[in-house]
């Protein structure tokens, strides 16, 4: 298939980074199409780890066009800090002009925003960008070409002062000083800007790389508990004005079920196994630090983000974790309660799960797998009716099984 996109099935972290790397050889360009600098991929380079936030996975292959797409929420300085990070050269690194620009204030105001609303976001600005720009006044790479640009800056200056008069915060921002600083960031990256049209809908093979998973999408996911951007596979005709039909939707997921901020898990594991699996796992969000809560797979979940997405085919990661435990539980189905008593706890319902046994080793051979290995690769192929075709079993690039 020419065009190719890798979409996260659960709350993000499932290994998007590491697949898209080790396949990007194959493919010409690499577009980045949702989220911002509140999402995080961690890469083996050299086999030294490098993280990375708003740059496409892609961004180590020399041969490979890394594409910031259009609706993508863009730091310029977040951008630059990273790219000083990694040591890496902007020749292969376009960015669309259509992209909407986060400022560091906006990472206040986020900060403000979830002091009320408890969503647990990253605080990276994502929010307030994204309210900007509803409200028809956010600032798009292009705008600083253009002699409109002061206007639009008044108007994020009266958007931030709103919340600062809310939250009776005494913050005097200079505007001369604003606008020359994110003038003079902009001029370090104005040869990198290009129309994306030009790019995307041409004879490349393209990779389409969506930040989160799609179980955090902002209609589709666990609302309120989201991200700002649309994940769905949908979204990306949207997001990129990509126009051709002819696109493969591969699903990615761990073997079991990681999130970070407020949001709940159906499937969570008591605090104490948690925090034991997380460390031993090192399940850490990349942008944030922080522990991930840690559930068991559910299937169910699973097989609503397979249909809604059209997913052809899959991707299954961690398995190599699971070595550490005798016994590991899936979520097959949920059983409804008719206890009156619960309802007004919010408890409609009661996981049903099933109990696998785990194995002791993993082998990048498949058929020299322990049988138990086998049975459950099966038995998640059969539930989703949908093929597994690559099976990660290790952090470094070629820990993968090829089916």
């Amino acid at each position: 298939m020419k065009n190719l996109t890798i979409l996260g099935l659960q709350y993000g972290d499932e290994g998007k980074g590491k697949i898209i790397d080790l396949i990007s050889i194959f493919y010409d360009q690499i577009i980045r199409n949702t989220g911002g600098h509140n999402a995080g991929h961690e890469i083996l380079y050299n086999n030294i780890k490098k993280k990375i936030k708003v740059l496409p996975s892609g961004i180590f292959k020399k041969n490979c066009i890394c594409l910031i797409s259009d609706l993508v929420f863009f730091s310029i300085n977040n951008f630059l800090n990273e790219i000083y990070l990694i040591k890496k050269i902007l020749k292969s690194l376009i960015i669309s002009r259509k992209s909407i620009l986060n400022f560091k204030i906006d990472e206040l105001i986020d900060y403000l925003i979830d002091l009320n609303l408890k969503i647990g976001t990253t605080k990276t600005g994502i929010t307030s960008s994204s309210l900007k720009n509803l409200l028809k006044f956010s600032i798009k790479i292009e705008d600083f070409l253009k002699l409109n640009i002061l206007i639009k800056i008044k108007k994020n200056f009266f958007f931030y002062n709103f919340f600062f008069l809310l939250y009776k915060i005494k913050i005097r921002i200079n505007f001369k000083n604003f606008y020359f600083v994110n003038f003079f960031n902009f001029i370090k990256v104005k040869k990198n800007i290009v129309n994306s049209i030009f790019f995307i809908n041409n004879y490349y093979k393209n990779i389409f790389e969506n930040s989160q998973g799609v179980n955090l999408d902002l209609n589709f996911g666990t609302y309120p508990f989201v991200t700002c951007s649309n994940i769905l596979s949908k979204s990306i005709f949207i997001n990129s004005k990509f126009f051709y039909n002819n696109i493969k939707y591969v699903g990615i997921f761990k073997v079991y079920l990681t999130r970070v901020g407020n949001g709940f898990l159906i499937t969570n594991i008591c605090n104490f196994k948690n925090k034991i699996f997380s460390i031993l796992n090192n399940e850490r969000g990349t942008n944030t630090n922080r522990l991930r809560k840690i559930g068991w797979l559910d299937l169910n979940q699973l097989l609503n983000c397979v249909k809604i997405n059209n997913i052809s085919n899959l991707i299954i990661t961690k398995l190599d974790s699971l070595i550490y435990i005798k016994k590991f539980k899936v979520l097959i189905n949920y059983k409804i309660i008719t206890n009156k008593k619960n309802i007004y706890n919010n408890n409609y319902y009661f996981p049903n799960f099933f109990i696998f046994s785990s194995w002791k080793s993993v082998n990048n051979k498949y058929i020299k797998n322990d049988i138990n290995f086998h049975l459950f690769i099966r038995f998640v192929e059969k539930f989703l009716f949908t093929p597994i075709n690559i099976i990660s079993i290790g952090k470094k690039k070629f820990d993968i099984i090829i089916l």
